[in-house]
């Protein structure tokens, strides 16, 4: 019994975090959307498309997206990505800091990307937060570094959307995402 309570209390202290590594990138975690390129950083291979389905995203280009360097601004692209996930939502203790870090920190953590040997990079995203919109899935939270309001991307899994619904204002978070991953960009002119 008492391992039992040990291990619920560990359980609730870590928030939404998973098991290692993370669950694996599907089917259900690609998307398309046509946009174009406002920017492009050949040495991070990242690339910003302005869509008007999603607005303006930023992308990292796995290696899979063999034409990244014909790639220009102004092209209007098709973008077929992963989305970006979450795989911790926590309400921040210093053991949550401590776990978020080492997902970061740790490339084999992140999710598989399909069809690849790669993994998603993972980021961390800490702060106040300063209001929660369960409707959209998001928290709003005053990032430590800069004192600017940062929205979080959208909180998608059924353990990231329970801890939103106990965030309050007030309270500090500790979040880990994927980073989104663009694995074709196809020019359409």
């Amino acid at each position: 019994m008492a391992m039992i309570l040990a291990a619920l209390s560990v359980g609730a202290a870590t928030g939404s975090a998973r098991s290692e590594p993370v669950p694996e990138l599907t089917k259900v975690d690609e998307i398309v959307i046509r946009g174009t390129i406002l920017a492009i950083d050949p040495a991070k291979r990242t690339l910003v498309v302005q869509s008007p389905e999603r607005d303006t995203l930023a992308f990292k280009a796995i290696d899979r997206v063999t034409n990244f360097a014909g790639l220009k601004p102004g092209q209007l692209v098709d973008v077929r990505y992963y989305r970006i996930t979450d795989y911790l939502i926590a309400k921040t203790t210093p053991e949550v800091i401590d776990m978020a870090r080492e997902m970061v920190r740790d490339p084999a953590r992140g999710p598989g990307l399909p069809g690849t040997e790669m993994r998603a990079k993972l980021w961390l995203l800490e702060g106040m937060v300063v209001r929660t919109d369960l409707a959209a899935r998001k928290v709003d939270i005053v990032d430590p570094n800069g004192g600017a309001i940062v929205r979080s991307p959208w909180i998608k899994t059924p353990e990231g959307l329970f801890e939103l619904e106990k965030l309050k204002p007030g309270d500090m978070v500790t979040m880990v995402f994927s980073e989104r991953s663009a694995y074709a960009v196809t020019p359409i002119r």
